[in-house]
């Protein structure tokens, strides 16, 4: 039954034959492992299966989308993984004024418009009722990252080493936007602009509220499509992001990769080269954000209080609406509470590792180096 469930949710699924084809010949030096022979034949005739659609769409919608208006600029999540975003997203989209990018626009971006009830349908039964790597309830209506979306609209997603890992080189650097040429960056703003268009036509034009932890090392991009948009940074404490971070690659990994494994010391260079980057990204850009658009929160703060720290936001970032939402956040954050986090151990060698290589994470936010 595992294997099936594994088979159920390869977000790739979702992808257009022709951006199929191109990571195929992206990968072509690196064969596809035997072993997940079965999964790249499943994904291949699906993706195949499902083309009619993606066309059917393509011809109805595409004008429609290209000239939708997004009247109000989004209000973006920030962080790296495993740092509190998804709960902070979570509680802030229980506010009726904004749209999310949930499970059907991620998983099928190019088929949700045509297909979006069968989709529904279709993916609450075939979803897992939680999270592979911190048992986080999973639905079609909630947040998603929309990097998923990216990962099957163009070939310029890191998400994209979850199935290509003996190509991480290629793939890492689209997690911090390094070492890109201006033809792939004109070529990702005007993917993620469209599917943005794409979910506010089909949002009836809310404000998005948009939680991906790769636009954390985004942000000049990000103004230059939105120069209005409202941030909110969340930080943990680096030791605490490293080991969740491991698991969620000892967990996700597996599930999607199509080619050999690379082993334990590379993925761990890999994880460690993506989390440095993107914060040296993210300390660097940060100030292009206008004054009074970015608020930056610790995760400690968020769990101990969240009702203070979701009002402060709404407040510093002039926000409005917040007493309207108050009472389905507090459901939300009630209905959280018997949820227990993973917990974890640090080897000494390691953690004296991560001290080293984060320091500057470390010193920015005032976290001690004791785990």
């Amino acid at each position: 039954m595992g294997y099936i469930r594994d088979l159920s949710i390869q977000f790739l699924l979702g992808c257009t034959l022709t951006n199929w084809i191109k990571l195929l010949w992206q990968n072509r030096d690196k064969p596809i492992y035997w072993k997940s022979l079965p999964k790249f034949i499943y994904i291949t005739a699906v993706i195949i299966l499902l083309t009619p659609f993606r066309i059917i769409e393509k011809l109805l919608f595409d004008i429609k989308v290209k000239n939708t208006r997004i009247d109000r600029d989004p209000v973006f999540v920030l962080g790296h993984w495993r740092s509190g975003t998804t709960y902070l997203v979570n509680m802030l989209s229980q506010d009726e004024q904004f749209g999310v990018t949930n499970a059907i626009h991620c998983f099928a971006p190019n088929m949700f418009l045509t297909c979006y009830k069968a989709l529904d349908w279709l993916l609450s039964r075939i979803l897992p009722k939680n999270r592979h790597m911190d048992n986080v309830p999973l639905d079609t209506v909630s947040s998603q990252e929309e990097e998923f979306a990216i990962a099957n609209m163009s070939t310029l997603s890191n998400y994209h080493l979850c199935f290509f890992p003996r190509n991480h080189k290629k793939y890492q650097k689209y997690a911090y936007f390094k070492d890109m040429t201006e033809e792939e960056i004109k070529e990702w703003k005007e993917k993620y602009l469209f599917l943005l268009k794409k979910v506010t036509y089909q949002q009836k034009g809310k404000r998005l509220l948009l939680k991906s932890p790769t636009n954390t090392s985004r942000v000049k991009q990000l103004l230059e499509l939105f120069p209005n948009a409202k941030f909110i940074h969340i930080y943990r404490n680096p030791y605490k992001v490293y080991v969740s971070t491991k698991r969620l690659y000892e967990k996700f990994f597996p599930v999607f990769e199509l080619q050999k494994p690379i082993p334990d010391e590379e993925a761990d260079e890999v994880q460690m080269d993506i989390y440095v980057n993107m914060y040296k990204k993210f300390f660097e850009e940060k100030h292009l954000i206008p004054e009074g658009n970015l608020v930056e929160v610790r995760y400690e703060d968020v769990v101990k209080d969240p009702m203070g720290c979701i009002e402060m936001i709404y407040r510093r970032l002039g926000l409005e609406g917040f007493e309207k939402a108050r009472p389905r956040i507090e459901n939300y954050i009630e209905s959280q509470k018997g949820y227990k986090p993973n917990k974890y151990k640090l080897d000494p060698k390691v953690m004296q590792k991560i001290s080293k290589r984060y320091d500057f994470t470390f010193r920015e936010w005032g976290y001690p180096k004791t785990f």
